[in-house]
């Protein structure tokens, strides 16, 4: 579900749409030819300069993001290719703050599916 290669990070950041929120950017890809419904589940990368912190930090964000995906990732739709880059401030947010954005994120981004669950905000 991973994307891997520095070729599919470019196209996702270059192709699709961006949107800022206060603690993380999310870059979405729609790729045309992929049905959203039934197809291949969605694909994710993230990214983390190191303007973030060092690299205890960076992993120890990474895995929040990462816990992130695994609560919400079944609400979103198929096919979609997500690029998550953490912002300098992403450390410093709570669990709480840091939930809060992703969803307002993807709800923005429309590749939430509502009806998979119950709204968390």
């Amino acid at each position: 579900m991973r994307l891997r290669t520095r070729s599919e990070f470019q196209r996702s950041r270059k192709e699709g749409k961006s949107f800022a929120g206060q603690f993380l950017v999310l870059s979405v890809l729609q790729p045309s030819g992929c049905p959203a419904d039934g197809g291949a589940p969605f694909r994710f990368g993230i990214i983390l300069t190191k303007k973030v912190g060092n690299a205890v930090v960076r992993n120890h964000t990474r895995r929040r993001v990462r816990g992130l995906l695994s609560r919400h990732g079944h609400r979103i739709a198929a096919g979609i290719q997500l690029v998550i880059i953490a912002r300098y401030t992403a450390p410093a947010a709570s669990h709480a703050e840091l939930e809060r954005d992703w969803l307002r994120l993807l709800r923005r981004a429309g590749v939430l599916d509502e009806e998979g669950g119950a709204r968390n905000e």
